[in-house]
């Protein structure tokens, strides 16, 4: 009866710890003079570049009644398409 106690705690323990030290990996990041950058940084920069490009072809066509929600929520749906598309 004991060693089914132990089995099942250690079971309970170990497996998921195993789990979760299993999915640790390197991160993407790039080297620019020396430096590593997380490559979400790259993907945020180009999103807000584009961000920038789209306000400025909006502007001509369209009438943005929230530009407070709009312009972020842009740049985030373009950072994680970014994201998705070149780190997936």
């Amino acid at each position: 009866m004991n060693a089914c106690r132990t089995y099942r705690l250690v079971r309970i323990v170990l497996v998921p710890a195993i789990l979760v030290l299993a999915g640790c990996g390197r991160a993407p990041a790039f080297d620019i003079l020396g430096s590593f950058f997380p490559a979400w940084l790259l993907c945020l920069a180009v999103a807000i570049l584009l961000t920038v490009v789209s306000q400025a072809l909006l502007s001509r066509y369209v009438e943005v009644v929230w530009p407070i929600l709009v312009y972020p929520s842009l740049t985030a749906i373009l950072c994680f398409s970014l994201w998705l598309v070149l780190f997936r």
